[in-house]
């Protein structure tokens, strides 16, 4: 979390569309394409790709027939009881620390006004500048007593018990994994473009995307996961809220 007072670079509003350079193995750039976040409709368009896609995952993972199932849960019917055990509470470590965040109440420091004396500022700042680092230091505390709680519940389960949620951890987590990727994937797609005027998309088909390399697709996922964190810094700034959404910075810079 950045705590600095008035340290807003106004340049960030200008990070939600750009150029991406695809480079070859020798880092030679072999292809330029021109980059921006989606509106609502392509959102919403990439959101119903994504859950069809984990629906279909979901599905194979249940059906022992396939190569998902053998590949990702067949598996898991030989694995022990510690085993077992170790792999639950690695697979529920993200909910538990978003639980030990909600549940880490720190006071926020309170601005003196700004004809306090010279001290109570300098104590302000001192404390904001304390301020992750004491929050930090809370979350882990919670998440101690959260984990230890989660270690005796599973020490009381049988390994079958033990087995069946582990199986139906997994499957959620490789579907959200899916998710998480598809709608990656299809903003890419539709945010994508070979001209620097934002007409024209770079790939005449999803399928064309889809079909790329490993590597140039890395690249394009890293060049959209920059315009996405460019948009997240600057909504996080305190100086810079509230935010009009993607249509609105559109129309505010004359898209």
């Amino acid at each position: 979390m950045d705590l600095e007072k008035n340290d807003v670079d106004l340049t960030q509003l200008f990070l939600w569309k750009g150029e991406v350079s695809i480079v070859d193995h020798r880092q030679k750039e072999v292809a330029k394409v021109y980059m921006r976040l989606v509106g609502d409709k392509d959102l919403n368009r990439a959101r119903i790709y994504s859950l069809r896609q984990s629906t279909d995952l979901r599905t194979a993972l249940h059906n022992k027939k396939t190569d998902e199932y053998q590949a990702f849960i067949q598996g898991i019917g030989v694995t022990g009881k510690a085993s077992l055990e170790a792999g639950i509470k690695l697979l529920l470590i993200a909910d538990l620390t978003n639980d030990a965040r909600r549940n880490a109440i720190v006071k926020f420091p309170v601005e003196p006004s700004t004809d306090a004396p010279l001290e109570a500022h300098e104590k302000y700042q001192k404390e904001i500048d304390e301020f992750p680092k004491k929050f930090g230091q809370l979350v882990e505390k919670e998440l101690k007593k959260l984990i230890d709680k989660e270690e005796k519940r599973l020490s009381k389960l049988s390994e079958e018990e033990l087995r069946k949620e582990y199986i139906e951890l997994s499957i959620n987590y490789l579907c959200q994994e899916e998710m998480n990727r598809s709608f990656l994937d299809m903003c890419i797609y539709l945010g994508t473009y070979g001209d620097e005027k934002y007409r024209k998309r770079y790939f005449r088909s999803f399928d064309q995307y889809d079909n790329i390399s490993p590597e140039v697709k890395d690249q394009l996922r890293d060049g959209y996961r920059n315009l996405e964190l460019g948009m997240t810094e600057l909504k996080k700034s305190p100086e810079a809220t509230p935010l009009p959404q993607h249509g609105a910075l559109q129309k505010e810079t004359g898209e």
